[in-house]
C-alpha cells in the first residue's frame, strides 16, 4: 500500500490538475481500495488503477464479464450467482471472494456494489469495490482454530467439566459430561435431579454455602449416567472473578471416583471380615513389638485364659505357661527375638479352671523394607488331643506299613488290567464295525474282512502288553525289531479319533516325514505313544475354553537319537516332580501307575522321558530314544 507520504505528493499532483475530471481520474486510482463500475446488465466497463496493478489485467482483458477470470475456481460460481441476483432485484450487495494477484497468489477480498439510479428510479450504472480483508480472514481463522483448539482441550479433559453463572445456572459443558448424562445442555439446566437423592441435600448446601461465600465448592456424590447407572464423582469448583473481586462465572470439573470408592468399600469389607476371622477363628492369636512385648490378644485368648488384656501385656504372658515348660519357652522367644527367624515351639497353657493343656505356638515376622522387624504375628493352636492322638498314630504305624504294601500289590494289578483294557478296547470297536459292514445290504464283505483283521491283531496285543509289561519288571528280554514312531503314532490317533471327536479335541500332527526307524519292542512303544495320548485327553476334558488341542511332533534330534513330543493344552500339572512316582495321581478314580510305566519302557530302550510347560497352558511331554546301528547316518 502506498504511504502517508506518497499520498500528500498525490495530492499535490491533484491539486495542479487543470480539470475537475482528471481530479476524479486520480482520486479513484488512489483511493486505498480496488474500484470498478459496471452497466446496468452488468458487464464491467471500468477498472481503477489499483484493480488493473493488483490483478495484473489490463481494461481491455477486464471488461465485460472478463474480470471474471481472475476470481477463485472455487468462488467463481457463487459469487456470479450472487452477482446476478441483485442485478435482477436491484439492490445493493456484498459478498467474500478470493481475488488472484498477478503473481498467482489469492487474497480475500469483500465486494461491495450499489446502483446509480435515474429519477425514474432505473438502474443506469453500477458501482463497487473490493477491500481487502485476508488479514481479517486469517485473524479470524486463528481465532477459530484458537476456539476448535480449546474446546477439544475441555473436551479431552479426564472429567466432565461445566460453567455456571453466579447464581447457578449451568453456561456451557463438554463433551464428557454431555456424553455420560445422556442430556443436552438445556436439559442440563436442571442439574440437581441428576444428582442421587441420598447426596442431593448435601450437596445443595454446598453449593448454597459456596455462593454465598464465594468460597470453594468441594463435595463427593453420585450422578446419574445416561445407562441409568449412578457413579460416584468428586466435584471442585472455583470463582472466576473480575478486577473489582465479583464472581463471573464458576468451573466446576467433576471426577470420577467410583474406582475408587469400590476400592474403599472392598477394604472396609475386608477390614470387617478380617477382623470377624481374627475374633472367630479357632485359635488363640496375639501380636508383639519387635521386642517381643505382647501388644494384642484375641478374645479368644482372653475367654481361655480367663484374664483381662493388660494382665497379658508384655512379660506378664509367661505367667500362664506352664513352670516345667516356661524357662525352655522363654529361651526359644529370645532367641527368635534376637535372631529374627520364626517362632515354633510347644508348651502347656494354664486355662481359666487351672488345667494346662498343650499348645503348638507359631510366630512370624513382619519386616519393612530393609529386612527390619517391626512386629511379631503369632497363633496357639490346641494340640492337646494331637499328642494322644500321636502315640495311637505310632502303634498303627506298622499295621499301615503292611497295609500299604498289600494295596501296593492291588494297585499294580489293576494298572495290569487298565494297560490291557484299551486293546480290549479297539476290539469291541472293531468288532461293532464289523457288524455294521456285514448287516449293509449288500454286505460290504471287505471291510468286513479288514474290521475282523484288526480284531485279530488287536487281540493279539492285548495278550503282548501282559506279557511285555511283565518283562518290565521281571528284566526278561523284549522283543525288539525296527518300528517306525511316525507309523505307530499315527495309529494310536486313529484308535483315540472318536473319542477326541466326542470330546471336541483336535490333533496336529507335525511328523518328520524321513524319520529314522528306531530298535525297540512295537507294543511297548504304541503303549507308550497311547498312555501320553490318554493322559493328554484326560487334562484336556476339564477345560472349558477353546482351543483344545493335542500336538504330536516327530524329529531326528541327533545324529543318535530322535525325539518326540506331545502337547497339550489341559489344566497342567501342580507337582511336575512327582509324576512319575508310582501310585501318585491328581484323579480320584486313577492308580497312578501309567506314567511310572512309560518311564519304565523309556527306560528300558535306553532313552529318556520328561515334561515342561506348554506355551499357554498345559504340558508337554517330550521323549527320545536311540537310532539303531542301521539307521545312524554316514
Amino acid at each position: 500500500m502506498t504511504d502517508f507520504g506518497d499520498e500528500l505528493q498525490r495530492s499535490s499532483v491533484i491539486e495542479h490538475m487543470k480539470t475537475p475530471e482528471d481530479q476524479l481520474r486520480t482520486i479513484i486510482d488512489t483511493i486505498p481500495c480496488l474500484a470498478w463500475s459496471a452497466g446496468p446488465d452488468g458487464a464491467a466497463e471500468f477498472f481503477n488503477h489499483r484493480w488493473m496493478e493488483f490483478t495484473g489485467l489490463s481494461v481491455k482483458q477486464a471488461q465485460g464479464w472478463n474480470w471474471s477470470v481472475a476470481l477463485h475456481p472455487e468462488d467463481l460460481g457463487r459469487l456470479i450467482g450472487y452477482w446476478k441476483s441483485i442485478l435482477a432485484t436491484g439492490d445493493p450487495g456484498e459478498i467474500e471472494a478470493r481475488l488472484r494477484r498477478y503473481d498467482g497468489e489469492y487474497r480475500w477480498f469483500l465486494f461491495r456494489a450499489s446502483p446509480l439510479r435515474d429519477e425514474t428510479g432505473r438502474v443506469i450504472q453500477w458501482y463497487g469495490t473490493n477491500t481487502d480483508i485476508e488479514d481479517l480472514k486469517r485473524a479470524e481463522e486463528r481465532v477459530r482454530a484458537s476456539e476448535v483448539r480449546l474446546r477439544l482441550v475441555v473436551d479431552s479433559i479426564p472429567g466432565l467439566v461445566y460453567t455456571l453463572t453466579p447464581s447457578g445456572e449451568i453456561e456451557s459443558a463438554n463433551q464428557p459430561i454431555l456424553t455420560y448424562t445422556g442430556k443436552t445442555l438445556d436439559e442440563l439446566k436442571d442439574w440437581p435431579a441428576l444428582i442421587h437423592a441420598d447426596d442431593r441435600a448435601q450437596v445443595l448446601r454446598s453449593w448454597s454455602n459456596s455462593v454465598t461465600t464465594g468460597g470453594c465448592y468441594e463435595v463427593e456424590h453420585r450422578v446419574l449416567g445416561a445407562n441409568g447407572e449412578f457413579r460416584w464423582f468428586h466435584a471442585r469448583g472455583l470463582p472466576f472473578r473480575d478486577p473489582s473481586g465479583g464472581i463471573v462465572r464458576w468451573y466446576v470439573l467433576l471426577s470420577d471416583i467410583s474406582e475408587r470408592k469400590h476400592v474403599e468399600d472392598a477394604r472396609r469389607a475386608r477390614d470387617h471380615e478380617l477382623s470377624v476371622i481374627v475374633e472367630t477363628i479357632p485359635a488363640l492369636l496375639w501380636c508383639a513389638d519387635p521386642e517381643g512385648q505382647r501388644n494384642y490378644v484375641n478374645q479368644k485368648v482372653l475367654d481361655y485364659t480367663g484374664m483381662a488384656l493388660e494382665d497379658l501385656i508384655g512379660s506378664e504372658w509367661f505367667n500362664v505357661i506352664h513352670s516345667e515348660d516356661a524357662e525352655t519357652t522363654s529361651r526359644a522367644w529370645s532367641n527368635t527375638i534376637e535372631t529374627g527367624e520364626p517362632y515354633d515351639v510347644q508348651y502347656r497353657l494354664r486355662r481359666h479352671d487351672g488345667v494346662y493343656r498343650w499348645f503348638r505356638a507359631i510366630a512370624q515376622p513382619l519386616k519393612d523394607a530393609e529386612g527390619k522387624v517391626i512386629r511379631w504375628y503369632g497363633m496357639l493352636v490346641d494340640i492337646d488331643a494331637g499328642k494322644e492322638v500321636q502315640q495311637k498314630l505310632r502303634r498303627t504305624e506298622q499295621q499301615l506299613s503292611r497295609a500299604m504294601q498289600a494295596a501296593a500289590v492291588g494297585e499294580l494289578a489293576a494298572s495290569i488290567a487298565h494297560e490291557v483294557n484299551q486293546p480290549l478296547a479297539a476290539v469291541v470297536t472293531n468288532g461293532q464295525v464289523c457288524l455294521r459292514w456285514l448287516s449293509a445290504v449288500p454286505p460290504d464283505l471287505a471291510k468286513a474282512q479288514e474290521s475282523v483283521e484288526q480284531i485279530v491283531r488287536d487281540g493279539k496285543e492285548a495278550g503282548q502288553i501282559v506279557r511285555r509289561i511283565r518283562s518290565l519288571f521281571d528284566r526278561s528280554t523284549a522283543e525288539t525289531g525296527m518300528v517306525n514312531l511316525n507309523e505307530i503314532i499315527s495309529e494310536v490317533l486313529d484308535v483315540l479319533g472318536s473319542e477326541m471327536a466326542r470330546k471336541r479335541i483336535k490333533a496336529e500332527m507335525n511328523l518328520e516325514p524321513n524319520l529314522p526307524l528306531v530298535l525297540g519292542d512295537r507294543v511297548q512303544l504304541q503303549q507308550l505313544v497311547l498312555n501320553l495320548i490318554l493322559n493328554a485327553i484326560e487334562a484336556i476334558d476339564p477345560v472349558e475354553r477353546a482351543p483344545n488341542m493335542i500336538r504330536v511332533k516327530s524329529c531326528q534330534d541327533t545324529a543318535m537319537t530322535v525325539h518326540v513330543e506331545i502337547a497339550d493344552t489341559g489344566i497342567g500339572l501342580t507337582e511336575p516332580d512327582r509324576i512319575f512316582e508310582a501310585f501318585f495321581t491328581t484323579k480320584p478314580d486313577r492308580l497312578g501307575m501309567g506314567l511310572p510305566i512309560c518311564r519304565s519302557i523309556i527306560e528300558a530302550h535306553g532313552g529318556r522321558l520328561w515334561t515342561s510347560p506348554g506355551e499357554q497352558r498345559g504340558i508337554t511331554f517330550c521323549f527320545t530314544l536311540p537310532l539303531s546301528a542301521r539307521t545312524k547316518p554316514g
